[in-house]
């Protein structure tokens, strides 16, 4: 008899991109089970265009379901549902908490969680893995066979037809190189200097490539600053849905861009990509999986990595792990994936 799962991430974007094949997993080996997903409203698009998902539930942790009456009230929600089995790739107390009195009968959850005693199976997590395969072994656990790990992002024809309106209207041909171009992130120290994403994005177009710049609108100053009022560079920022996104990126032909979701969202697509780590490791966890990508970073750079999520200034003044991976090095491997079998 098929069963009801859910599946919990309510961290943000780079991390729930990585329980989408856990979901794949359940529905290969149990394909007529019920899966949710419990998110933070920030992430829900990634699943709500997705047929593997019958139900999002959003938590709101932050804002409309803090506190203790949030927490009361999302454990009733959850209730609601009579799910068989929970698979939690969160570890915070919040999030067990729920788990435990969600009163779900199998509860799979990482050993190093907070609270981990709230789960009946507890997987030891491989700290060298990436964060794809950590949230697969969740999944293992079950005792599934058959182990999927494709990262399904789905979209609509209206997310379709949006963005090749774009390329119509900037007369964007199937044979043009088109490049994208990321310039931001979460913290500012693992933003690359605004001022060489600038020198980069004016090099590729004038080696006749097209370039667009995506981003969150809150970081619109500084695409503007990229783009420098270049006619031939696209200024998305702020102006794409996720699920556009999606779409968009899987056009590229190339995406260039901080260590930051785009960079996942690229990997689900197999897009080439130039990943640009300063204070952050792909050590971590958070790689990109494309086929074709260079990973631009200062090894042997004492203080590096500094901060497991970036933070808002170099703790030592001088930001040698951003300031020293120059725009010519990153055109030079642009160059090289461009150029690859000509």
């Amino acid at each position: 008899m098929s069963k009801r799962y859910l599946v919990i991430q309510t961290a943000f974007l780079c991390s729930t991109i990585f329980i989408e094949p856990v979901i794949e997993t359940i529905k290969t080996n149990d394909k007529d089970s019920f899966v949710a997903v419990m998110v933070i409203p920030q992430t829900k698009d990634i699943f709500s265009k997705n047929p593997n998902v019958d139900l999002i539930i959003t938590y709101d942790k932050h804002e409309n379901d803090s506190g203790i009456l949030g927490l009361l009230s999302i454990i009733k929600t959850i209730k609601k549902f009579k799910f068989d089995v929970l698979i939690s790739a969160h570890g915070s107390i919040r999030t067990s908490l729920i788990s435990f009195f969600s009163q779900i009968p199998k509860r799979v959850g990482f050993a190093d969680s907070n609270l981990n005693f709230v789960y009946t199976h507890k997987v030891q997590k491989d700290k060298n893995a990436h964060e794809l395969d950590k949230n697969l072994s969740l999944a293992e656990a079950l005792g599934f066979n058959n182990i999927t790990k494709k990262i399904n992002l789905c979209y609509s024809d209206e997310n379709r037809k949006f963005v090749e309106g774009i390329f119509e209207a900037y007369s964007i041909k199937d044979t043009d190189t088109v490049i994208g171009i990321n310039p931001s992130a979460g913290w500012p120290t693992k933003r690359w200097p605004k001022e060489y994403y600038k020198k980069v994005a004016k090099n590729l177009v004038k080696k006749g490539y097209f370039v667009i710049i995506t981003g969150i609108g809150k970081d619109n100053e500084i695409a503007e600053f990229v783009k420098d009022n270049n006619e031939k560079i696209i200024n998305l920022s702020g102006n794409t849905k996720l699920n556009d996104l999606f779409y968009l990126i899987s056009k590229l032909d190339l995406l260039i861009s901080n260590d930051s979701s785009p960079i996942h969202i690229a990997s689900a697509f197999n897009i080439p990509t130039i990943d640009i780590y300063g204070p952050t490791s792909p050590s971590f966890g958070f790689y990109p999986l494309s086929d074709i990508h260079k990973i631009m970073e200062i090894k042997n750079l004492s203080c590096r990595p500094c901060a497991k999520n970036g933070s808002i200034a170099c703790k030592k003044g001088h930001f040698k792990c951003m300031m020293e991976i120059k725009p010519d090095m990153v055109l030079n491997e642009a160059y090289k994936i461009l150029n690859r079998g000509v």
